[in-house]
């Protein structure tokens, strides 16, 4: 049963309300009769111990504290479980706040695997952390704000939760707009360039690992293929995104350095599989370039970009043995020497170029 905690010589009867207790200095005790130990009263950060059903006293992982909300509830601390603590508008849940707006079972505040993992219920009406809406699952932290629908806020008071040291969280919906702004400034400052991508892939790599009986000598080979292509794009001042499966993915500033690197690749391939390749069958590729704008982290080697992703399609229609470049690379070549029209990729309508190797 959840009870109100009566003010200072107040007559009401403590009848039936949202469980939660008011955090009133003034008022520090209650009957003992009362099934009051759900709702406990702290001073401060300082948490104070509950005590559940038969006796036990357990500290609780940190409150919910009602900022925004029916009048009479405002100030309350709702402490929470060790698992899973409710909150809706029905007297079931552990967070019972009786207002239209929210949903009989809105949202789930959940302990996992040392995290707090807020989420969301309700069909009807939103949940929003620090002003941003939560689909699913949100983690959060000590100090986030936690919305539902457009009347109620609850702060979250977890010392256990804080966030690493270094970064920042907004608390209202004015400092996520503001924290927005800076992320963009920063994604353009530090991650958008301008640039070539060059993606090389193995033609038949299935059917290359297939022929052999020895894993071992397949492993070793495509890894010294890597091994290849990575020291001759670094020779060209490129940097390896990454490799997905036989593919190799590169980042290049300039575009005409990008077009060398993938000639050197292709020109000592001879040279590769005479001295390295351990396969009966010689290892044959196809590349694709193409240029544009980007956001690149050349640290933990990962791009997002339609332009990488030109560059893989112009790599599959390549030619084997060909290279095949976009008119957007074409035009920022200082020589388009030994470079044919191959006309237009279907599967993005792009004006292609063969490159003579």
């Amino acid at each position: 049963m959840h009870r109100r905690f009566e003010k200072p010589g107040s007559s009401e009867r403590a009848d039936e309300v949202p469980h939660g207790a008011k955090a009133d200095e003034g008022n520090s005790s209650h009957s003992a009769g009362e099934e009051s130990t759900d709702a406990i009263r702290q001073a401060g950060t300082q948490i104070i111990y509950r005590e559940e059903p038969g006796g036990r006293e357990h500290r609780s992982p940190g409150y919910l504290i009602l900022l925004e909300g029916p009048a009479d509830l405002r100030g309350c601390r709702y402490p929470l479980s060790s698992g899973e603590t409710s909150i809706g508008r029905t007297k079931e849940c552990q967070v019972s706040i009786l207002e239209r707006s929210v949903s009989r079972c809105h949202a789930t505040l959940v302990a996992e695997g040392g995290s707090l993992v807020l989420v969301h219920r309700s069909s009807t009406n939103g949940t929003f952390v620090n002003g941003e809406p939560v689909e699913d699952r949100k983690r959060v932290f000590d100090g986030d704000q936690i919305q539902l629908a457009d009347r109620v806020v609850l702060r979250l008071e977890a010392p256990a939760h804080r966030p690493a040291m270094g970064v920042g969280r907004a608390r209202t919906l004015r400092e996520a707009m503001e924290a927005r702004v800076d992320l963009d400034a920063r994604i353009q400052r530090e991650f958008l360039r301008d640039g070539s991508f060059l993606d090389v892939d193995v033609v038949d790599s299935f059917g290359m690992k297939s022929d052999e009986s020895r894993s071992e000598r397949v492993v070793v080979s495509f890894e010294r293929f890597r091994a290849f292509v990575a020291r001759t794009v670094a020779e060209h001042g490129g940097d390896v995104l990454n490799c997905s499966g036989d593919e190799v993915m590169s980042f290049f500033e300039s575009a005409d350095d990008s077009v060398a690197a993938a000639k050197a690749i292709f020109t000592g391939l001879a040279r590769f599989n005479e001295r390295e390749n351990l396969l009966d069958r010689p290892f044959r590729i196809r590349g694709g370039i193409h240029t544009g704008r980007s956001a690149v982290d050349l640290v933990s080697g990962v791009a997002y970009s339609p332009v990488l992703d030109a560059a893989g399609h112009l790599q599959k229609a390549a030619p084997v043995g060909g290279l095949l470049i976009s008119e957007e690379t074409a035009e920022m070549l200082s020589s388009c020497e030994g470079m044919v029209k191959a006309g237009v990729v279907a599967k993005n309508l792009m004006e292609a170029y063969r490159v003579e190797i």
